[in-house]
């Protein structure tokens, strides 16, 4: 599995901003074939957004739209991009993480 990790900086946006911004991106990805989940991490003044991805090569195949679409919600959230990196996922073991940030249970 594939992770693109985007790191932002928020200012002194409220927290709550994040959560806005999260389910206006699961909207947009969850139908994207190859897209596999999205998990977003905050803190005062910076914010983590993770899209999993089943391949890099899935990955790559929507990096345009995808640059596009952050590039958007970055504009309109007002918020600056830190970083944007790539991962694979060798390691992982969650239960309920869903149930954590109010998301639907997958």
């Amino acid at each position: 599995m594939h992770v693109s990790l985007t790191r932002v900086s928020t200012g002194d946006q409220p927290i709550e901003n994040a959560t806005i911004v999260a389910e206006e991106m699961m909207r947009w990805l969850r139908d994207i074939d190859g897209f596999e989940g999205f998990l977003m991490l905050s803190r005062e003044g910076t914010t983590l957004g993770l899209s999993f991805w089943k391949t890099r090569e899935t990955a790559d195949r929507h990096r345009v739209s995808r640059m596009e679409f952050i590039e958007r919600m970055t504009s309109v959230a007002d918020v600056q991009i830190e970083e944007i990196v790539d991962f694979e996922v060798t390691y992982a073991e969650l239960q309920g993480i869903a149930d954590l940030g109010g998301g639907p249970p997958s």
